[in-house]
């Protein structure tokens, strides 16, 4: 909506691109902010349209990146969003970026298993909130 806004040219596809390169942690924000910004450069004369966009784009992404999709995952997943953030940063770190994908069905793995066992529950309650009524009752 921003690229089509500004006047920028093919506004719909860096949408696309941009939807398709956040799966990539880290770097596909950046990129998708990135090749837009080039596109500006030739599309208008002026560095301050350049200088706006990269700074509109980028702030864009990181409230989507940092705010929106953990709250939004968290919630559907029913896990806490800073459970979201930690598992992506500590697998990217432990991992590497490309094994970066499996970080938040690991943790969702984790404490699905916590929140079967009456010991861990404490766990699954910390960090994902109640467990629902029927698992309470199966364990």
């Amino acid at each position: 909506m921003f690229a089509w806004g500004a006047g920028l040219q093919f506004a719909a596809e860096w949408g696309v691109i941009a939807f398709a390169l956040n799966y990539i942690p880290f770097i596909g924000p950046f990129v998708a902010t990135l090749f837009p910004t080039l596109l500006v450069m030739a599309q208008f004369a002026s560095w301050q349209a350049v200088l706006g966009v990269f700074v509109c784009l980028n702030i864009i992404q990181f409230v989507i990146g940092s705010y929106v999709e953990p709250r939004v995952s968290g919630n559907v997943l029913s896990i806490s969003p800073m459970v979201v953030l930690f598992a992506v940063f500590f697998w990217t770190y432990l991992w590497g970026l490309y094994r970066a994908f499996i970080g938040v069905p690991i943790a969702i793995a984790a404490l699905t298993v916590c929140g079967h066992h009456s010991s861990t529950r404490w766990i699954a309650d910390l960090l994902g909130g109640p467990a629902p009524a029927n698992l309470s009752k199966r364990a």
